[in-house]
């Protein structure tokens, strides 16, 4: 059975999620922000005689799975995918794999899956920079320009939606955009995706194409990180190339969990 949660299940939830957050890094940090009865998000539990077999977390069109055992229905699932509409969904790999392979053939045939991972910095990084500072309000056109272009990142995302949740997420102060500019050109960007309770997510690393090869990505990316763990925070990240895993084993990130995307074809994701 899956069922819409209120304020009721929060410990429940919280209590199934225990000490894997790090499976499930936006589910469990949305999960904190905006809470169960919040318009931005809204949050289901799949259970059956034995308690919860799977929790799930839909934000603007993606859906983010967590599941401890992964032997939840996926009659039920596949059910509860065909009354909404998800460009995504966010999960563990193995968790990926298991419903990749019991979705039904008509989903499977407009959706891809992509493998990748998340890893951990625990300790600075050795890179000093003053060319990085705060973005802009009048950097973001740029910035969604950038990540939209890119083909690793940007394909996951609907160009309206992007920009929406970048301004967004910005100004609720729960994420923090750094850039490095060349005059009024945005060359480099990074940002967290999420950040609370000492936890935060580095994401969007985007490097302007005429600028690539120069140390710019690293020079962000360590100034963004090494702030964060200054703070006190646990600083993860998540990545699908063999190119940025080289990046971020060289700037000492280990890693914690595979991970996966499937993204439905028909349109991208929010």
């Amino acid at each position: 059975m899956i069922y819409k949660c209120n304020s009721n299940d929060k410990s429940k939830i919280i209590s199934y999620i225990g000490k894997d957050y790090s499976k499930c890094l936006y589910l469990y940090m949305n999960f904190l922000k905006y809470g169960i009865e919040s318009n931005t998000i809204s949050v289901f539990i799949q259970e059956d005689k034995e308690g919860i077999q799977a929790v799930y977390l839909i934000y603007y069109s993606c859906i983010h799975v967590f599941s401890r055992h992964n032997m939840f229905s996926l009659q039920e699932f596949n059910s509860f995918l065909n009354e909404h509409v998800f460009s995504m969904i966010y999960c563990e790999k193995i968790t990926a794999l298991y419903i990749w392979n019991g979705l039904e053939n008509e989903k499977r045939n407009c959706s891809s899956i992509t493998y990748g991972w998340v890893a951990q910095l625990t300790s600075h990084i050795p890179w000093e920079s003053q060319d990085v500072q705060p973005a802009r309000k009048e950097d973001f056109r740029q910035i969604i320009e950038m990540i939209y272009a890119d083909e690793d990142i940007g394909r996951s995302y609907d160009f309206e939606s992007l920009a929406a949740q970048l301004q967004e997420r910005n100004q609720e102060g729960y994420t923090r955009n750094l850039v490095i500019k060349d005059g009024s050109t945005v060359v480099a960007h990074a940002c967290t995706n999420a950040e609370i309770n000492g936890l935060a997510v580095v994401a969007e690393l985007v490097v302007n194409e005429n600028y690539r090869r120069q140390g710019r990505g690293s020079e962000i990316w360590a100034s963004l990180c090494n702030d964060l763990l200054q703070e006190g925070k646990e600083v993860f990240s998540f990545y699908y190339s063999e190119t940025s895993r080289a990046l971020h084993r060289k700037l000492g990130f280990h890693e914690v969990c595979e991970w996966a995307k499937i993204v439905f074809s028909s349109q991208k994701q929010g």
